[in-house]
């Protein structure tokens, strides 16, 4: 719970970077939130057994498919809107930042 209260914090910090260095407050209050969502995500992935069972997400198949082009297209349009990345790039950073967090929750799980 420690590392979590910590990837919030630094979530917050990240958002008031964002705020300070391009003085827009909404530039930073999304930062904040995807940040937030990021952090959420990676919790779920943690402890995947809980979250599927609780959101009774425990079959496989195409719903996780969509879950993780779904989290990656999100982190993409994200990156356009806020940081103004191109777009073949925002993609291709996406698959990797995003895609490496999915790769390592589904590496960590013993019987996937």
């Amino acid at each position: 719970m420690t590392t979590v209260q910590r990837m919030f914090a630094s979530s917050l910090i990240a958002g008031l970077g964002v705020w300070y260095l391009q003085g827009k407050v909404m530039d930073g209050v999304l930062t904040l939130i995807a940040l937030c969502a990021l952090t959420g995500l990676i919790w779920g992935l943690s402890e995947r057994e809980t979250t599927f069972s609780i959101l009774n997400l425990t079959g496989s198949g195409p719903w996780e498919m969509l879950t993780v082009v779904g989290s990656i297209i999100l982190f993409a349009q994200l990156s356009i809107s806020i940081w103004a990345f191109p777009t073949v790039g925002a993609y291709i950073l996406s698959l990797s930042f995003i895609g490496s967090f999915w790769i390592t929750g589904y590496m960590m799980q013993p019987g996937a």
